[in-house]
């Protein structure tokens, strides 16, 4: 992940790239600041950014819109997907506790309807906890 700030770019909503060698998303957080993300390599380390990683990000951004070449680099950063292994969301119960994980890269297009599964469970249980007083 990246975060770039430049004012020759004017995008209002997240856009995803299909570049041929690297899929990107480019989302705008305002002020003429962007979060570019989604290298492809699959690792479960969580070091930092590597050269290799940073060049096919950057290279994809500029592909998208060359001005992202002369946009000032505010953070790069690596982790890990949050990501189960068959890549599927999930709600899960425990300990009392709901948990709303695994979204991968499509958080933003599967949040509403997660919210709204999670919220109907939640609203389940505390029902059956006034009705077991």
């Amino acid at each position: 992940m990246i975060r770039v700030r430049t004012p020759e770019v004017a995008l209002t909503r997240a856009v995803r790239f299909l570049h041929p060698r690297i899929p990107l998303y480019v989302v705008p957080r305002g002020a003429g600041e962007f979060m570019i993300g989604a290298t492809m390599i699959e690792s479960a380390d969580r070091g930092a950014v590597t050269v290799r990683s940073a060049l096919e990000l950057l290279g994809a951004a500029y592909a998208l819109h060359p001005a992202f070449g002369e946009a000032e680099i505010l953070e790069m950063s690596a982790d890990v997907r949050p990501a189960y292994p068959d890549n599927e969301p999930r709600i899960e119960e425990r300990g009392g506790r709901i948990f709303v994980n695994g979204f991968y890269r499509h958080g933003f297009l599967l949040a509403p309807a997660f919210a709204e599964r999670a919220a109907t469970l939640a609203f389940a249980r505390a029902g059956e906890r006034l009705c077991a007083s």
